[in-house]
C-alpha cells in the first residue's frame, strides 16, 4: 500500500482526451470539486481513473460530460462517494476488475438509453444506498447488481427487469 495521501478542495478541472485525474495508489479525497469536458457538447474520456490500489473519497463533487466519471481498474482499488452528482456520463462508476465501492447520497443523471450509472464487474464489493437516479436506465440498466454489493432498493437502487 502506498503512503501517499492527498486532498483537493474546490478545484475545477476540465479535460477531453486524457483523464482529468489518474491515481496510481495512495489515499485521496476530492471535496467540492468539479470535473467536466472541455468541449461541453461532447463527452470526454474518464474523469477519474483508479489504479495500483488507489483509494478515493469523493465528497460533494460534480463530474459531468464524460464516458466514465470514475473508472476502477483493479480489484485493490476503492471508491467512497458521498453527495456527489454524476451528470451526462455514459457510466458514472465503471469497475472493470472488481474493487470496493460505497456510494451514498449521490445523484445520477443519465441522458441516453445506452447510459448506465453503475457498471460493476461480478466481483465488485460494497454498498449503494440512498441515491437518486433520473434518466432512461436509472442505476443499473438491464444489469443486476453484483452479489457482493448491498443495494438499498427503496432509495433509487431499483433494478430493471431483464426481458423474458
Amino acid at each position: 500500500a502506498s503512503s501517499r495521501v492527498g486532498v483537493l478542495r474546490g478545484v475545477a478541472l476540465s479535460h477531453f482526451y486524457n483523464p482529468a485525474v489518474t491515481l496510481l495508489g495512495g489515499t485521496w479525497r476530492l471535496e467540492h470539486c468539479s470535473i467536466e469536458s472541455s468541449r461541453p457538447k461532447h463527452r470526454a474520456c474518464a474523469g477519474v481513473v483508479l489504479r495500483g490500489g488507489a483509494r478515493l473519497e469523493l465528497v460533494d463533487c460534480t463530474i459531468s460530460t464524460a464516458s466514465s466519471a470514475v473508472q476502477i481498474c483493479d480489484a485493490e482499488c476503492s471508491l467512497l462517494a458521498r453527495g456527489t452528482t454524476f451528470r451526462n456520463v455514459r457510466t458514472a462508476v465503471f469497475a472493470e476488475r472488481g474493487g470496493r465501492i460505497t456510494v451514498t447520497g449521490c445523484a445520477f443523471e443519465t441522458q441516453l438509453g445506452s447510459d448506465v450509472a453503475l457498471r460493476l464487474s461480478a466481483d465488485t464489493r460494497g454498498a449503494v444506498r440512498g441515491n437518486t437516479a433520473s434518466g432512461p436506465r436509472a442505476l443499473w440498466g438491464r444489469l443486476l447488481p453484483p452479489a457482493g454489493v448491498e443495494v438499498d432498493t427503496a432509495a433509487g437502487g431499483e433494478v430493471d427487469q431483464l426481458p423474458l
